[in-house]
This record gives C-alpha cells, structure tokens and sequence, in this order.
C-alpha cells in the first residue's frame, strides 16, 4: 500500500472514487455530505497539495485531504491540521484500509495536531475514530447541529474515549 499526494492525472479517478463512496453512503443512510465535490474544487485542492491518495499497485483504493485548520474552527491547536473527506472505494470497505491513512497520518504529522469531525450523532463514524485510535475531544455546535471533533493519537497512548472511558491505544 502506498500513500502519496494526488496529481492533477488523478482528476478522474478521485471523482469517480468520491461518487461511488458517497452513492453508497446514501444507500446506507448516511448522508456524510451535502453535495460530493465538485470539479473545480478538488483540482485546486490537488494542486494545493492538499488532497492524498491511497493505492495498491496503482489501483486507488481511497482518498483524504488535509490542511491547517481555519480560524473558524471549533478546536484551535498551534500548528493544527484538519483531515477531511476520508474515504475508501466501497468495494474495500471493511478491510482495514483506511488503517494505512492512519498510519500514515501517525507518522508523518507526529509533531503536529490532526483533528477530524463528524456529524455528532454519526455514532458509526465516532467508534470508528476511536478504534482507529482518535480521542474525542469534544462536541461543538455549528449551524444547527454539534459536530464532534477527533483528534489522531499516537498508538500506546492512554486516552479518554468519547463516553469518558479511559483506553490504552
């Protein structure tokens, strides 16, 4: 498995990847986004160097973006980053792939915060954090909802889960 910044050649691919996701989602009754993403947007994430993909034998498998956090963010952490649209083709699901993201996240942002979000009552999304070795920070409100916010922990840390449970990773 490879981990590595997406390209402009990968346009394509991402879209495809995204669509597919997000249609499964939606079967499943989650609806994770408003809208997929759209071109324009995702090149000019692409070339900012924001958006990475995971492959096997150059096939793509899944996809996360990052980038420091806005200022309007709920959490503020000096140096913080924000991973979003974490994703893997639905024909992966459920084989520990997205544990490669983790992994890599762990090791190269070791030195930096990595916060995720959700929809607080996406509870399948929350446990998957925590068991991907994520603290639950907290529960923030935004427009008229509470998103719960994540943040990436190095393995062997002990942590507070989001019911106040101590766990060691």
């Amino acid at each position: 498995m490879l981990v590595r910044q997406a390209t402009v050649e990968d346009l394509s691919q991402m879209t495809s990847l995204i669509h597919a996701t997000s249609k499964k989602l939606i079967e499943k009754n989650v609806y994770q986004w408003a809208s997929p993403c759209e071109l324009d947007e995702l090149e000019s994430q692409i070339k900012k160097g924001e958006v990475y993909i995971l492959e096997d034998h150059n096939r793509l498998i899944g996809s996360f973006s990052i980038k420091p956090i806005h200022k309007k963010f709920p959490v503020q952490m000096e140096d913080g980053l924000y991973v979003y649209r974490m994703l893997i083709h639905p024909f992966y699901h459920g084989k520990n792939m997205t544990g490669h993201m983790f992994k890599y996240l762990r090791k190269e942002y070791k030195k930096k915060p990595v916060l995720l979000d959700c929809w607080a009552g996406n509870e399948k999304l929350s446990e998957f954090y925590i068991n991907n070795h994520c603290m639950h920070i907290g529960d923030f409100p935004d427009a008229d909802y509470k998103i719960s916010i994540f943040q990436v922990s190095k393995k062997g840390q002990i942590k507070k889960d989001r019911y106040g449970n101590f766990k060691k990773y």
